[in-house]
């Protein structure tokens, strides 16, 4: 029995304990929460009840809330609805694009009208715009049409969009591909294949083949305007707002001047997401269609065991130099299994990361099993779906000399 509840582990003490489920984050679904969640698939993300549970039991009302590998915007989304002040970062665009969404609140009528525009410029549009034909293993000439249209006036242009125009670009980026219903309809741009993971496009050209998938024809923005009724409509609006920011965690005191109450994040994993091959089609449309650009981008995702002990190393210094005493540091890390041997961050923590890290101390640690069957890492093979056995949650605090 105990092996499938969360464990809690007190560092200074040596207490271990197994908490009940319903009194924990696994009351809840991995559905439950805002409708703004739902935004956009992304790999290797936490569930928003995680967030919620660790934002409600380490913070209070008004204090800083700060993530550091802001992925989908998780944690900023939680902190504003538990009326917390978010702040978050990330290196990888389109991490950025979807955090900066659930950094606002949107009116319905307001981002409407700005799609209306995006619309109109589009028919009046005289088009002589390349189309990249590969892309047809995915979208009809149509489609592609619409979409290309949008990668080169607004995807490329993602540093410099206002809220709404980066809301309406994190609504596209989520509709980029996905499976179609039984009855063929769809509210994907492409043809029916998985929406977390971006697939090759020999594989889905045999696929598409094997299955005689049609690629559907549409007009992609009524398809945008349908998503954003529906994400809105089933959304709390909150008049806090948050600050994300793009750029890198390692370098974390140049981007902020605060002292957050709780840094709540999920470091990359050791090398089991490469983010941008995995979201390649999505990273297309925000102008990263090479693999040059995409490895411009210097994302800490494919480290070795030695580089990774590195780059904590390098993280944890920097973002123990803006935690006072009362600030908390919690990293959702899971143990990654590779052929016989796992890796844990503890390990890593216990007999190298301690050593130079002198000023912040681990002090509890959750684990957590993981529910084999709700990871959208399954889709990659069974290698990389059964890499992480074990979610942990460890929990640091600053030593005061």
């Amino acid at each position: 029995m105990n092996e499938k509840l969360v464990k809690h582990e007190n560092k200074i003490t040596n207490k271990k304990t197994y908490l009940v489920n319903s009194k924990i984050w696994k009351k809840n679904s991995r559905m439950w929460g805002d409708k703004m969640h739902r935004i956009c698939s992304y790999v290797a993300m936490f569930p928003p009840t995680l967030a919620n549970y660790f934002i409600e039991n380490y913070s209070e009302e008004n204090d800083v809330i700060l993530d550091t590998f802001s992925g989908r915007g998780t944690t900023v989304l939680e902190a504003r609805m538990l009326n917390r002040k978010a702040y978050a970062i990330d290196l990888n665009p389109f991490a950025y694009v979807l955090s900066k969404a659930k950094s606002n609140s949107f009116l319905l009528e307001e981002v409407l009208d700005e799609l209306k525009k995006w619309e109109v410029q589009y028919n009046s549009y005289n088009f002589d715009i390349e189309i990249d034909d590969e892309m047809e293993i995915y979208y009809s000439r149509a489609n592609l049409k619409q979409i290309t249209f949008i990668k080169e006036f607004y995807g490329k242009n993602w540093r410099t969009l206002d809220e709404i125009q980066n809301f309406i670009l994190a609504i596209t980026l989520g509709l980029m591909h996905g499976p179609q219903r039984k009855s063929g309809d769809s509210m994907y741009f492409s043809l029916s294949m998985s929406n977390c993971i971006s697939m090759s496009k020999n594989y889905v050209k045999n696929f598409a083949n094997k299955k005689n998938l049609k690629r559907p024809e549409d007009n992609i923005f009524s398809k945008i305007e349908n998503r954003i009724k529906n994400i809105l409509k089933g959304s709390k609006y909150s008049k806090v707002q948050a600050k994300v920011l793009y750029g890198n965690s390692l370098e974390i005191s140049n981007y902020i001047d605060v002292k957050p109450k709780l840094i709540f994040t999920s470091p990359p994993y050791l090398n089991i997401i490469n983010y941008t091959q995995q979201n390649w089609i999505k990273m297309w449309l925000l102008g990263y269609d090479s693999k040059d650009k995409n490895n411009d981008l210097k994302l800490d995702d494919k480290h070795n065991i030695k580089n990774y002990i590195e780059f904590m190393k390098k993280y944890l210094i920097s973002i123990s130099k803006i935690m006072d005493k009362n600030s908390t540091l919690a990293m959702v890390i899971g143990d990654v299994q590779k052929v016989n041997e796992v890796y844990s961050f503890d390990k890593m923590w216990n007999e190298n990361l301690r050593f130079y890290v002198k000023d912040i101390v681990l002090t509890e640690i959750y684990t957590d099993p993981i529910n084999q069957n709700n990871k959208a890492t399954n889709s990659m093979g069974n290698r990389a779906g059964k890499s992480t056995r074990i979610d942990k949650i460890y929990i640091f605090k600053k030593v005061i000399k």
